[in-house]
């Protein structure tokens, strides 16, 4: 499993996190930080095709390369605090 993060532009507050499992599903998560605690929003999940499922190719193309473009971003324009933002691949 790998994932990105990145933190939206408005505030230090919100983030988008990428997920995609072994199976090359791709989970969205929107989180939030509230009192200092890092919260789970709402999430959806995309299905590869790989196991079935996948009624969505075009979808899971944009998200595959969104993930490469918010791991790009993060290096070229990084977060201001140094644990925001982080990628993680395996």
């Amino acid at each position: 499993m790998n994932f990105v993060e990145r933190i939206e532009d408005m505030s230090m507050r919100g983030r988008l996190r990428l997920i995609k499992q072994e199976d090359g599903d791709i989970i969205i998560a929107v989180q939030s930080m509230e009192d200092g605690l890092l919260q789970n929003g709402d999430s959806v999940e995309f299905c590869s095709g790989a196991a079935g499922g996948g009624r969505s190719p075009n979808t899971m193309k944009a998200l595959n390369a969104l993930m490469k473009a918010m791991r790009l971003d993060n290096i070229e324009h990084p977060c201001k605090k140094p644990t925001d933002g982080l990628s993680k691949s395996k």
